[in-house]
């Protein structure tokens, strides 16, 4: 009984052991970062997914960081693929580009998001995103969002920069804000306020609050 019991558990750490050695691991040298896959290989030119995240390994093995790949994407400092922003809307006065969105309160205390985004002036004079053609709702279990309005206590100049008029090729981080209801996902769509013909451009995209 004694010699089962000592098989049993010289088996279980056996297990445990190549479970370890089985494991992936990233290293580094004078060159810069790789990925020893389990088997002891590694991968050349092509992308790897390693917990979730997605790496472009060079014709050496290394990652490529803060940089663009062969097949045009970018990636971080992290060597970690910059994922597209939610939205990317261009328009004949102006373009816009999401950066990030998260939930507030406005003055009274009621919840709110806010959403923030790179509006760059394309027009040849100078113009708020507020007075530009982008125009953007939001929507929460299809019902339009009221605008809220942020405390001025709060001091979030992305806030403020929404009304600040820029110089044509100028480009500033501004942001817009939304009553919200709960905690369900939002929709916004995004549409170009001064056209009325039939190639009126719209797009919509959706944020996860939870």
């Amino acid at each position: 009984m004694r010699k089962t019991k000592i098989l049993i558990t010289s088996i279980a750490l056996s297990a445990m052991m190549s479970t370890v050695a089985l494991a992936g691991e990233w290293k580094q040298d004078a060159n810069g970062w790789w990925y020893q896959n389990d088997d002891g290989s590694y991968s050349v030119n092509s992308w790897q997914d390693i917990n979730g995240k997605q790496y472009y390994f060079n014709e050496s093995g290394y990652i490529l960081t803060n940089t663009s790949t062969p097949d045009g994407k970018q990636v971080g400092a992290d060597g970690a693929l910059v994922q597209a922003p939610l939205f990317d809307f261009d328009l004949d006065d102006c373009h816009v580009t999401y950066t990030k969105h998260e939930l507030s309160t406005d003055y009274e205390g009621n919840p709110c998001v806010i959403v923030y985004y790179n509006f760059t002036n394309k027009s040849d004079k100078a113009q708020s995103a507020m007075a530009s053609g982008a125009y953007i709702e939001a929507y929460q279990n299809g019902i339009e969002c009221d605008r809220a309005t942020i405390s001025s206590a709060d001091n979030n100049a992305d806030i403020n920069n929404h009304y600040k008029s820029i110089m044509p090729g100028i480009t500033l981080n501004v942001a817009e804000s939304f009553k919200i209801s709960d905690t369900s996902a939002i929709t916004l769509a995004l549409s170009d306020l001064w056209n009325w013909g039939a190639d009126k451009k719209t797009a919509t995209a959706v944020l996860n609050l939870k």
